[in-house]
């Protein structure tokens, strides 16, 4: 008797005290929970307006353990109804709130109404002292009462997370009856208040068809799954199973012959059973769900953030820097600022956390809002690879380049040297580490020759390597002699005699002619090479040819290290 009462678990005597009333046609259940002075709860009472026990129904509710009438029929007594339990063994569970247990029941029996109570005491557990009926005109229904025990579990049933595992349970009941009622301590048990959204799939498996039912709550719940009847009629509860950060759930497969395999969820999923095929295509769905519902919430928060003008990208920006910006920054979404200022800067400032140190990104954050295991872990698994986001980041940062070098050509061509500076890679990636050198700036000064562009250097031991670029609209046989004759001049100049220097002069032109073609596209040189000593090359390339190279050599690099555009989308 101790072990069918489950004194430990008092909100599951609760749950199974409210069931009992709904099985008896209530469309109203009071939770009651009665304080001491100082704060502790030390009686419990549930309230019903349903039918009530007739007299003559007492001695076989209350006599034996097992056989309920509830086994005999498909629904409740009047309004037919889906029912709950049929085990007979729900009345032991008062026991977890009470060591005294007090039913006062008034119903319609043979004899007209009347009402009837029923006491028992937890020393003498299988002992229920049926009292003498009186007649009355009183509503029919049930008062269920419960007190004398002392516990620190009775003192947690005021939790407001109690409150939620009840709004958990009862929603499939609630929905599916919207006149039914339930208010526990106070408060009303009522799904639509905190239900953010809810879908529906049909289940396919070996034994027959069934449904899953996933309900995302704006409050924070248990992520369980409800193993429930064709009416939606909880079974048994197991863990979800699956991984979702940031979504707080409940899901229910519905399955009508769920209750004739009552052992088999009890008996867990360790052996083979219908109901472990069931959990497994279930489970399958509900990854499904959440993968689609991420991206659903990534796009909302993004158009959120863009209609706000919180989001660090224009309209322009695409590719893997910033798919990754927004699968870090939707993952941890809960934790940025909500006032707009705030949240600009903190999402300007991710955003260059993640461009500069992805490595870093997960230890800044966890630092800063304290993330939880699910955030971390979710960030771990966006960030595995902190390789290809740097590279996403690196393509990022060219293809702007070279689109604002297209623009800069025509409308700007001012600051055509100032970006150039910049990204010295347009001209080979040995020339990407290039800086500013006085020495050399001097020199190129002391000759006259094409508009300069720009002039840069590295220093490396006892050998330079030297960058100079000019620009012409038009390049023809006369503008490449004075090329060839600038180019001399400047490696020659005295400023560098005895020091071991490779020159790399380039031209670039907005037209080549054709008759420079044959030297600017010698089979025995590179391309746009039309001198190639030792220590001295110079080049005579077309702007657009340039560029276009530019672009798929990043193009190229992004498909080979990034995967883009298959990794747009992080693990």
């Amino acid at each position: 008797m101790q072990r069918l009462a489950r004194e430990s678990d008092p909100l599951g005597a609760v749950k199974e005290l409210i069931w009992n009333a709904l099985d008896a046609d209530a469309t109203r259940v009071d939770v009651v929970l009665h304080r001491s002075p100082l704060g502790a709860v030390e009686r419990v009472t549930v309230r019903d307006d349903g039918t009530g026990m007739a007299p003559e129904a007492l001695a076989a509710a209350f006599d034996r353990i097992g056989g309920s009438w509830k086994k005999w029929t498909a629904g409740t007594l009047l309004k037919q109804r889906t029912l709950h339990g049929s085990n007979g063994q729900g009345r032991l569970r008062a026991y977890a709130l009470g060591d005294h247990i007090r039913w006062t029941t008034v119903a319609d029996g043979v004899g007209g109404r009347s009402r009837t109570e029923v006491a028992a005491h937890a020393g003498a557990r299988n002992d229920f002292l049926i009292g003498d009926s009186v007649p009355t005109r009183e509503a029919t229904g049930t008062l269920v009462e419960a007190w004398g025990k002392q516990s620190p579990r009775l003192d947690r049933l005021p939790l407001r997370a109690n409150h939620r595992r009840l709004t958990t349970e009862l929603a499939p009941y609630l929905t599916a009856y919207p006149e039914v009622s339930v208010v526990y301590d106070g408060v009303a048990v009522d799904p639509r208040t905190s239900v953010r959204h809810t879908s529906v799939y049909p289940l396919t498996f070996a034994g027959g068809d069934a449904q899953l039912k996933v309900i995302e709550w704006s409050a924070a719940v248990d992520r369980e799954l409800h193993l429930c009847d064709g009416g939606g009629i909880p079974v048994g509860t197991v863990d979800a199973g699956i991984r979702a950060p940031g979504f707080d759930f409940t899901a229910y497969v519905l399955w009508p012959p769920m209750a004739e395999h009552v052992s088999d969820v009890h008996l867990g999923e360790g052996h083979d059973s219908e109901v472990t095929a069931l959990l497994a295509v279930a489970r399958e769905q509900l990854r499904a769900h959440f993968r689609s519902r991420d991206d659903d919430r990534r796009r909302e928060l993004v158009q959120r953030w863009q209609a706000e003008g919180s989001y660090p990208y224009d309209d322009a920006a695409a590719g893997p820097d910033r798919a990754t910006f927004d699968l870090v920054a939707t993952a941890v979404h809960r934790h940025i600022p909500r006032r707009g200022n705030q949240r600009r800067a903190t999402l300007a400032l991710l955003r260059e956390v993640v461009r500069a140190r992805p490595e870093r990104v997960a230890a800044v954050l966890d630092e800063i809002f304290k993330l939880s295991d699910d955030d971390r872990g979710q960030l771990d698994r966006i960030l595995g690879d902190t390789r290809g986001i740097r590279a996403a980041a690196t393509v990022g940062d060219r293809l702007a380049a070279i689109a604002t070098l297209r623009r800069l050509r025509t409308a700007d061509p001012d600051r055509l040297g100032a970006v150039l500076a910049e990204h010295t890679w347009v001209f080979g990636e040995r020339h990407g580490l290039l800086t500013a050198d006085r020495q050399l700036d001097a020199v190129v000064d002391r000759h006259a020759g094409p508009d300069l562009l720009l002039a840069r250097a590295r220093r490396e031991h006892e050998r330079r390597q030297h960058l100079v670029v000019g620009t012409v609209d038009t390049a023809g046989a006369k503008e490449l002699t004075q090329l060839v004759s600038y180019a001399e001049a400047v490696a020659g100049d005295a400023g560098f005699r005895g020091i071991r220097v490779d020159w790399d002069v380039w031209l670039l032109a907005g037209r080549v002619d054709d008759d420079l073609r044959p030297a600017v596209r010698d089979p025995h040189r590179p391309r746009g090479c039309v001198l190639d000593r030792v220590g001295l090359r110079v080049w005579v390339r077309d702007w657009a040819e340039v560029l276009n190279e530019c672009t798929d050599r990043v193009r190229f690099y992004e498909q080979g290290v990034t995967g883009y555009p298959d990794r747009a989308r992080l693990p």
